[in-house]
């Protein structure tokens, strides 16, 4: 035995090596699999509240609105539009004829699923950025709308005395955060929507 060791030792090490490259792969792959199975799940159930919203709100009435979710009722009444658009063959002369209260609410929740003022405005069209600011208005968020009115002005390409500052963006996106900017657009808007029944109706 103790012969072999002394010619074959090394093996045991190569054998130890092998061991533990076997454990890191395997660690590795669990750690893939969980990853994978837990976004995998996510995106589940992400489409099983989506399609319980539209259930909820693709043909909503005024008592639909007086139990909806505080939360939720903006998204429901936008992804309301969103599905009637989408039936549409051109779905930007649709939106146009959509109505302003309409439109300004669907906007705001484009706003509110983006998340932050970069996305928002780099990701979306003229159309809909251009109605931010007066839907902000329309819920008696003006302020907000003030302070963002100069982040819209560097993303706006006719708005050649607003340069482009990143700080200042920087600065936008955490000020949403801290002052629960996309929570008070949703509860605002649930209000507007709840008290503007004729004017938001599908």
């Amino acid at each position: 035995m103790k012969e072999w060791l002394s010619q074959h030792g090394y093996l045991l090490f190569v054998f130890a090596g092998v061991c533990i490259l076997a454990a890191v792969i395997f660690y590795f792959a669990v750690r893939a699999y969980s990853k994978h199975n837990a976004l995998y799940r996510a995106q589940e159930a992400e489409m099983k509240r989506l399609l319980a919203l539209k259930e909820r709100y693709m043909n909503f009435t005024e008592e639909t609105l007086a139990s909806a979710d505080e939360g939720e009722l903006l998204e429901g009444v936008a992804l309301s539009y969103q599905l009637r658009l989408q039936k549409q063959e051109e779905p930007e002369k649709a939106f146009e004829l959509l109505g302003e209260e309409k439109q300004k609410l669907y906007v705001l929740d484009v706003f509110c699923a983006d998340g932050d003022v970069r996305t928002f405005f780099s990701e979306n069209g003229k159309i809909v950025k251009s109605r931010i600011l007066p839907a902000l208005d329309m819920i008696g968020m003006g302020d907000f709308a003030l302070k963002l009115k100069d982040i819209y002005g560097m993303y706006d390409e006719e708005n050649e005395e607003i340069s482009f500052n990143k700080n200042k963006i920087a600065e936008m996106n955490e000020l949403i955060l801290r002052d629960n900017i996309l929570t008070k657009i949703k509860a605002e808007g649930a209000k507007y929507i709840k008290n503007n029944f004729n004017a938001v109706k599908n």
